[in-house]
């Protein structure tokens, strides 16, 4: 797989345009999460300002008092189009990425997590994941999933959709329709799978995977990007991964899947493909392996994994939930991040439990602990502001995305949080600090909070009443019906 073949479009640092002006920019003051340095969190004063061009959904610039410019950048950000001025419990932050998500397996979410993974598949995730053959109950679960995500905090996520292409592409319609960037990939699998569920083989599961990125790409989507996604290396027969190999090599696409999440997995691994070195080498073999392959779990990943992931510049996507349900083990976190490995974070809806990655991101805090006391060394442990980097910009950097976080040329994929609702999910008795009310987000938080859901500058969900941000929210819409009909011409015209 070709080595960097895409890379950002904007560029971080960048500041106001003199032919944007403030007209065109929607200007927010309050305190916003940033982050100074690789991997550290702060949080700017209550006089911070965030500018985002309204054309791109970028931000323009963004600034805190007391340092350089940032006087001329508030007389500048006094022309905007809208000022929208926090209010004391309220900051702002980038939105969650969730970077491993199994979309179809919602519909049985919080259900059927009694058995290790190779069992689960078997008995609960086949049979139901097969049910999206029927178009119309993918379209009605997909729509509740991007609905349940967005609800969350999740600006973005990564999802495995089924074997089926017309139900997947009801997954990439549902996230154009309701405003949510995503990866979303038809799942690949010809061996090793109940007669019902798998593809009759590897050249009828590739040519599916390449009319079904054909099909996305036809749609010319501002959101929403094909990725390539073998299931796992037991599903998929030597000549399949190559066959996929060949197709994200030659369209430089993302490719996502897993890597030893359980210990009788990686077993089997061995057994299917003795060739190889190891099971990330199955991978590279097939030359699945780049800079836009990421891969969930890898709890069992030895020296020679980590340098083979390290070597091709490939991301991991912890996902602490699942792996200690299905997965049954630990992932040495700090183990990848020393090793310079890109680092995101995955709820792995259904294997997890829950579509919040607020529950994931507090599930890697106490699993770090655990590996900590585990392995006798206190640098295994996470803060939880390192988790926060990996729940917003690790994910993105993982993605390759322009968003994650609140600076010059990024993305404005962003949330609005109240820390202090009536009646909400934490209290706050005294005066706190906006880092203060950060803190108890990350811990006692969830969805109420989250008021405002941004992607591209466009509001799209929150807890927040506000109709008037309704036509706004329903550019989405009409663009994904234009994205769907301009695919129906170009395939009629084939």
């Amino acid at each position: 797989m070709r080595r960097r073949c895409r890379q950002r479009s904007g560029a971080e640092g960048s500041v106001v345009g003199s032919d944007a002006g403030g007209r065109r920019c929607v200007v927010f003051r309050g305190p916003f999460v940033r982050y100074p340095e690789a991997r550290e969190v702060a949080m700017s004063s209550r006089r911070g300002v965030v500018c985002v061009d309204t054309q791109s959904g970028r931000i323009v610039a963004c600034g805190d008092e007391g340092e350089a410019g940032f006087e001329a950048l508030s007389r500048w950000a006094q022309g905007a189009a809208r000022v929208v001025s926090l209010s004391g419990s309220e900051f702002l932050m980038p939105g969650l990425v969730d970077a491993h998500a199994h979309a179809p397996q919602h519909a049985f979410a919080g259900t059927g997590l009694d058995l290790p993974l190779l069992e689960w598949l078997q008995t609960y995730t086949f049979p139901h994941e097969a049910k999206f053959g029927d178009v119309a109950y993918a379209r009605r679960v997909y729509e509740g999933v991007v609905r349940r995500h967005l609800r969350s905090g999740t600006t973005t996520a990564s999802y495995f959709g089924t074997i089926h292409v017309e139900g997947t592409l009801e997954l990439v319609a549902a996230c154009e329709a309701l405003g949510q960037r995503a990866h979303v990939g038809k799942v690949c699998m010809d061996a090793n799978a109940p007669e019902y569920y798998v593809e009759k083989d590897a050249a009828t599961s590739a040519a599916a995977a390449a009319r079904f990125v054909e099909a996305v790409e036809a749609r010319r989507s501002p959101l929403v990007e094909a990725s390539v996604v073998p299931r796992f290396a037991p599903s998929c027969s030597a000549e399949l991964l190559a066959a996929l190999g060949r197709l994200a090599s030659s369209r430089c696409l993302p490719v996502h899947t897993h890597l030893s999440e359980n210990r009788q997995e990686v077993d089997w691994v061995a057994s299917l493909f003795p060739e190889a070195k190891c099971y990330a080498d199955v991978y590279r073999r097939a030359g699945l392996l780049g800079d836009r392959a990421y891969f969930a779990h890898c709890c069992y990943c030895d020296t020679l994994e980590r340098g083979i992931l390290a070597d091709a510049n490939a991301g991991v996507v912890h996902c602490p939930t699942s792996n200690f349900m299905v997965g049954r083990h630990m992932a040495d976190v700090r183990a990848w991040i020393d090793r310079g490995v890109k680092v995101g974070l995955g709820t792995d809806v259904a294997a997890g439990w829950s579509t919040s990655m607020l529950d994931a991101a507090r599930h890697a805090v106490v699993t770090s602990r655990l590996v900590a006391e585990r392995e006798a060394d206190p640098r295994k442990a996470l803060s939880w502001r390192e988790v926060l980097y990996l729940a917003t910009k690790g994910g993105a950097d993982v993605l390759g995305l322009d968003a994650g976080a609140l600076a010059p040329g990024r993305l404005f994929d962003a949330l609005v949080v109240d820390a202090a609702l009536l009646d909400g999910p934490l209290d706050v008795f005294d005066p706190a600090a906006p880092a203060v009310l950060l803190e108890k987000f990350f811990w006692n938080g969830d969805d109420r909070n989250v008021r405002d859901v941004f992607v591209s500058g466009v509001r799209v969900a929150g807890a927040r009443e506000s109709p008037a941000d309704a036509p706004r929210a329903n550019r989405w819409r009409l663009a994904a019906l234009a994205a769907a009909l301009l695919a129906a011409v170009l395939f009629a015209r084939r």
